[in-house]
Order: C-alpha cells, then sequence, then structure tokens
C-alpha cells in the first residue's frame, strides 16, 4: 500500500530537522573538545613561560618546560581519547 504524499513530504522534513539537529549537537560536542585541549595547551604553556621567566638553576628550569610540554600533551591526548570513548558510547559512530 503507497504512503500518501503529504504523509512522506512530514516524514521526510521530519527526517531532515532531525538530522540538522544531530550535526548541531556533534558540532557542539566537538567544539567543546577543541576549547578544552585549547585550555590544556593554554595551561602547558604557562607552566612552560614560568620555566623561561623566573630566574631558576638550570635543572629546575628544565623540569618546569618539560613539565609544561607533558601537561599539554597529555592534557590533550587524555581530552581527545575521552571524547572519542564518549562519542561510541552514545552511538555516534
Amino acid at each position: 500500500m503507497p504512503i500518501r504524499r503529504d504523509l512522506y513530504e512530514t516524514m521526510v522534513d521530519e527526517r531532515v530537522a532531525a538530522e540538522l539537529e544531530s550535526r548541531k549537537e556533534e558540532r557542539r560536542y566537538w567544539i567543546i573538545t577543541l576549547l578544552v585541549c585549547l585550555l590544556w595547551c593554554v595551561l602547558g604553556a604557562v607552566v612552560t613561560g614560568a620555566g623561561f621567566a623566573m630566574h631558576l638553576p638550570r635543572e629546575d628550569a628544565d623540569v618546569l618546560i618539560d613539565a609544561g610540554q607533558g601537561i599539554a600533551a597529555a592534557g590533550v591526548l587524555v581530552t581527545v581519547t575521552y571524547a572519542g570513548y564518549h562519542r561510541r558510547k552514545r552511538g555516534l559512530e
């Protein structure tokens, strides 16, 4: 039995609206993930900058510089890994 034309158009419109809403939610999710990664990078840059700016012995400055780079790298890695895990858990992949 064929579907009435007006019912079919209503179903298509609802599907298109749902798809647009899903894309908007997905975009918002990855923008928030990007901002969290940016915050990790800023935190790492502050710690690294402190290693350069403070008058510390060379060994202590090297520790701060390496720690800042580690904070930025680990923060971004953990954030992106968690975002991918959470995305799969929600069934978006």
